[in-house]
């Protein structure tokens, strides 16, 4: 008998499924037989049309993905409306007051808000950069933030400058804004025409299992039957097949209060030459937050607040206030944004990818985060045909891993914000941490170094709280790794220098890419 996998039926035809496929089918050739059973759209099923239209795609995915797929980044970008990310702007995190857009002034009459790039964190000697920023700021040789301080994007994010220049050279790391819709159609296709993918249409209502348990075939509503070696759930936050017909509970995170309930609007730009930002924007509000999410052509802006204080009038009202729209004539997108993971993302010979496995809050991620890191170790770890579950134990640890730190970094960006100036900010700050935030913060307070996944959260501690006189002890033996700090601060500055004179804006780069007219054209 033959040992090995042959066939692999992706269940939902969402942009986590066809992620998956692509990358599977780019992986094993036709060595393995891969089908998309798409599912149709169901009257109250949270499908792709209730999620805000835009999402973010992490830099990895050029690398990860579309270089194995032997696609250039101009050619998927001009198929997805795509414009860059470089960073995510946070806005008004550390004053309290009331709703609005725009930065409130800090105490020390700077603007609040700060920048957390795609960029690593600078290491500098055997310590992050940040570390020596902390001794430069106690010992009072530097006023400056750390994000201005450490990296090299802050000044060109408020000019909205584009991370490539003109001839496609790149000056800075970034990931992406992309139209879903059109993302998950460009992999349709791609994986359709390029690997012979077959799509399948229909929702499933039964499964066939074998004396092990293992599935071995799908019934769908309409009659059909789908066999398969191996299983693949991608069918959202609803998880069909882990959550439906195998029964796998979902756990939820109630034990932190946050925003369970979202509203998006889809926002055009008011003239052909308008500026992009390169960046995601969360704005803190009294009552939850705001995003602002753009493409060449708009931007996708949404709210995310509790289902328990607002309602989805009151707040569908409070979003078009924000931008300036009027409510009985804009087309705005509810959503629940139901945060937890599946107990098992791989269950016997079904393995669940994307919010069927992991729903992370929106500020720790979109749908798409942890997917390829998931998918690589699907592919690393594959099983052989008599041992599907062979992976299931380290797999179900790192998705749980992964899902409990995204849990965490949103929760941090609460806990160690100075607001507390409405019920919702009170519980969010009053909300109990996870052990491991808990030593995260503790760590940070006491300048110990971080571990490799606590770097996420350094540049967001060191906005949010930059500290008293608290630095790495060590650093007053180390007069050379001093001596090297100052000069990369200074190698800084002047890097940000010449890239604020060099690199075209967001908006002419994307303009150029995606033939947008420059400037708008007078009615004859």
């Amino acid at each position: 008998m033959d040992s090995h996998i042959t066939s692999i039926v992706v269940v939902g035809g969402t942009a986590v499924g066809w992620t998956a496929a692509a990358r599977l089918a780019s992986a094993f050739g036709e060595t393995v037989s891969i089908a998309v059973l798409e599912t149709p759209e169901r009257p109250g099923a949270p499908e792709e049309s209730q999620v805000p239209q835009v999402v973010s795609v992490e830099p990895e995915f050029q690398r990860e993905l579309f270089d194995r797929l032997g696609i250039p980044e101009e050619q998927w970008m001009r198929n997805c409306r795509a414009s860059f990310k470089a960073a995510v702007r946070y806005v008004n995190w550390r004053t309290e007051g009331p709703m609005e857009l725009s930065p409130r002034t800090l105490k020390n009459g700077s603007s609040d808000y700060f920048y957390d790039p795609c960029s690593d964190i600078p290491e500098c000697e055997d310590s992050l950069l940040l570390d020596h920023w902390r001794r430069r700021r106690a010992n009072g040789e530097s006023t400056e933030n750390a994000d201005y301080a450490c990296f090299r994007e802050p000044p060109l994010m408020d000019a909205r400058k584009s991370p490539r220049w003109l001839d496609g050279r790149r000056a800075f790391p970034y990931g992406w804004h992309v139209d879903i819709r059109l993302f998950t159609e460009y992999l349709r296709n791609t994986a359709t025409g390029r690997f012979g993918v077959r799509v399948l249409r229909g929702t499933p209502r039964a499964a066939e299992r074998d004396e092990r348990g293992m599935l071995t075939a799908l019934h769908t509503i309409g009659g059909r039957r789908v066999p398969g070696d191996l299983f693949l759930d991608c069918t959202g936050r609803e998880g069909l097949i882990l959550a439906g017909l195998l029964g796998e509970p979902y756990a939820d995170a109630p034990d932190r209060p946050g925003c369970d309930r979202a509203v998006a609007v889809t926002v055009p730009y008011d003239r052909a030459e308008h500026d992009v930002d390169p960046f995601t924007t969360a704005t803190a509000l009294p009552s939850g937050w705001a995003w602002k999410m753009p493409l060449a052509d708009g931007f996708d802006a949404g709210l995310a607040y509790p289902g328990d204080r607002t309602g989805p009038e009151e707040a569908a009202r409070t979003l078009c206030a924000l931008w300036g729209l009027h409510p009985e004539r804009t087309t705005v997108r509810h959503t629940a944004t139901r945060t937890g993971h599946s107990s098992r993302a791989w269950v016997k010979n079904c393995v669940a990818l994307g919010p069927a496995a992991d729903a992370r809050d929106p500020l720790a991620g979109g749908p798409l985060s942890g997917v390829l890191g998931a998918l690589d170790r699907l592919v690393r770890d594959f099983p052989a045909l008599q041992d599907r579950e062979g992976p299931a134990a380290r797999f179900n640890r790192a998705v749980a891993t992964g899902s409990a730190r995204a849990r965490d970094f949103a929760q941090a960006l609460h806990h160690v914000s100075p607001r507390a100036d409405t019920p919702y900010w009170s519980a969010r700050r009053a909300a109990p941490l996870s052990p491991e935030l808990a030593d995260c913060l503790a760590a940070y307070r006491a300048a110990l170094t971080p571990e490799r996944h606590e770097l996420r959260y350094a540049g967001v501690l060191a906005a949010l709280a930059p500290g008293g006189r608290a630095f790495r002890a060590s650093l007053a033996h180390r007069q050379d790794a001093r001596e090297v700090a100052d000069a990369h601060f200074v190698r800084i500055k002047r890097q940000q220098h010449i890239l604020l004179e060099t690199l075209p804006t967001a908006g002419q780069y994307l303009r150029r890419l995606h033939g947008l007219p420059t400037a708008r054209t007078a009615p004859c």
